[in-house]
């Protein structure tokens, strides 16, 4: 779980580097949403994998985040993280789309990113910098057999 890694990171040393697939992988969802700061290397055999991810810090809204788990969720209203579009309301909204699909949006490319990371969608982000640089446009080159799964109406 990505919260597990972030309570995890709590107690590190920064930088940080990661190099299991599922701490690469939950660090990704973690960047997304905005909750901590890190790089991601790519292999060098042109398959676009992580090799591995340097966390710098964690963030503002990364140490709400776990003093909103400490607490139980019972503390003040706090705002949380808002999304413009929810990742799985984003991947049925592109599940029958012509691919690759491009997007600039920054809410679309949190949701691009989170649905990466879930192995939803196969798709290519820019490099995150260590300076918060804004992510500037993402590709979802398709979706997945378990972003289809997703995609199929649940019985009630």
């Amino acid at each position: 779980m990505p919260l597990i890694l972030l309570l995890r990171l709590l107690h590190k040393q920064f930088p940080v580097m990661l190099t299991a697939e599922a701490d690469i992988r939950h660090a990704s969802v973690l960047v997304a949403t905005g909750l901590i700061e890190a790089e991601f290397h790519v292999d060098n055999f042109g398959y676009q994998r992580y090799e591995s991810a340097q966390v710098f810090a964690i963030t503002e809204e990364g140490h709400a985040e776990i003093a909103n788990l400490c607490h139980g969720g019972a503390g003040p209203q706090e705002e949380r993280l808002q999304w413009t579009v929810m990742p799985l309301d984003y991947l049925r909204r592109i599940g029958n789309s012509t691919f690759p699909l491009h997007t600039e949006d920054p809410s679309e490319i949190n949701s691009v990113a989170v649905l990466e990371a879930a192995g939803m969608v196969e798709a290519t982000l820019p490099p995150i910098c260590r300076a918060r640089q804004k992510l500037r446009q993402a590709t979802v080159l398709r979706v997945t057999p378990l972003g289809r799964t997703a995609l199929v109406p649940r019985r009630r």
